[in-house]
């Protein structure tokens, strides 16, 4: 956490626009790390069968909602972000107000919710029916369960070879990438998962989204003195990814780093191409 503190006050030297959703990503952090020390999670067992077969065909190992949780350190943390959030911004605040009048009133069952895991299509469902604003609340409880999902995770890092996947969506959970890194000296591009934080590589010539190696209609593009950050875009799927040079930052949050560079999103936005996996920090 050190580290990562460090690493915002230089950012935000730099680009000061972006200190007040830093400071919030800072806290969020903190409360994350803070809950794992108390997490209580059972095994994730795999029969050798069923994983060959799962490899032999192409198959992640489990589906996202199969992770186990820890319910009681989830809720818990929630209401620790639900506090945080009141002082992040005003739409947030007033957001997180209804989600604790709905828990108050018994409307919204967080273990019920998270009994079958973390499913987005049950809490949309819930935000829908008691009108609350769907990424808040998907927000929340995704960042409340993700240091039982990375957990969880980290247990089946063993079962995996990060080398040779080579697909566009994680062999963990079957979740599309959030980012693009470039690792090693040989700058070796890795895909981190959007859902479980999981890492492989992939070929770097390719569209991770619609499998496109027509290199004139895969371009890029940087922030000028932003070499580290990188626009991939496709011509034929109009979809991108960011990529982060790691070889220039040295080992640094990539979460960060993505939220430290929204314009470039901007940029890619108005341009006309989609991000499949949209920055959840920005709600």
């Amino acid at each position: 956490m050190e580290k990562l503190k460090r690493r915002i006050q230089r950012i935000k030297k730099k680009r000061p626009g972006y200190g007040e959703i830093l400071d919030f990503y800072q806290r969020v952090k903190e409360a994350q790390e803070k809950i794992k020390v108390s997490l209580k999670m059972g095994p994730i067992k795999l029969k050798r069968e069923w994983k060959e077969l799962l490899a032999k065909e192409g198959f992640s190992l489990i589906q996202k909602e199969d992770f186990p949780l820890d319910r009681e350190a989830s809720i818990k943390l929630f209401e620790t972000l639900c506090q945080i959030g009141k002082n992040a911004n005003p739409h947030m605040a007033k957001q997180v107000r209804k989600i604790e009048e709905a828990i108050r009133n018994k409307k919204i069952d967080l273990k019920e919710i998270l009994k079958s895991g973390v499913k987005e299509q049950k809490i949309v469902q819930f935000a829908d029916e008691f009108k609350l604003d769907k990424k808040v609340f998907l927000f929340l409880i995704q960042n409340s369960t993700k240091p039982s999902v990375e957990a969880g995770m980290e247990q089946l890092r063993s079962e995996l070879d990060p080398e040779t996947w080579l697909k566009g969506y994680c062999p963990v959970c079957s979740s599309l990438p959030h980012l693009s890194l470039l690792r090693e000296e040989v700058g070796r591009r890795y895909m981190l998962c959007s859902f479980c934080g999981y890492s492989w590589r992939m070929d770097r010539l390719i569209c991770a989204f619609c499998n496109n190696t027509e290199q004139p209609s895969l371009q890029y593009f940087c922030g000028e003195g932003e070499e580290a950050y990188r626009i991939d875009l496709c011509d034929k799927c109009h979809q991108y990814i960011k990529t982060i040079d790691l070889r220039t930052l040295g080992e640094s949050d990539p979460l960060l780093e993505d939220l430290a560079t929204f314009h470039l999103d901007l940029i890619a936005s108005e341009k006309g191409y989609k991000r499949p996996v949209p920055n959840p920090w920005m709600t």
